[in-house]
């Protein structure tokens, strides 16, 4: 029987690459792929152990460089939009939480 998660097909692998850049269950991932074999036959413990090279790849690129680098565009992005709206956090509020946020301001 299949695993839940594997290369069998596209939608999957890119399932499987997201689960291993956000290190959620990677390890299982790897140690499925490293024991897999040619379509149709049965996995043999550690018989593909180029795999290993390849997740330690994935990680250091796909992980490290690549979700950081995901996560700097949508800071940047937030701030700029900050930027726009003055520099105060009133762009995420609504009309009633604007009152409350600035009654202190005005003595109410």
């Amino acid at each position: 029987e299949l695993p839940p998660m594997n290369f069998d097909h596209v939608g999957k692998a890119y399932l499987c690459l997201f689960q291993v850049a956000t290190f959620k269950g990677w390890i299982q991932i790897m140690n499925d792929a490293i024991d897999s074999r040619e379509v149709g036959k049965q996995p043999i413990r550690e018989t593909n152990i180029y795999m290993y090279l390849y997740f330690v790849f994935f990680i250091i690129c796909g992980s490290f460089f690549t979700l950081n680098l995901f996560i700097g565009v949508i800071i940047d992005n937030f701030n700029e939009q900050k930027k726009k709206a003055g520099g105060s956090l009133e762009m995420f509020m609504t009309e009633d939480q604007k009152k409350y946020y600035n009654g202190p301001e005005k003595g109410w």
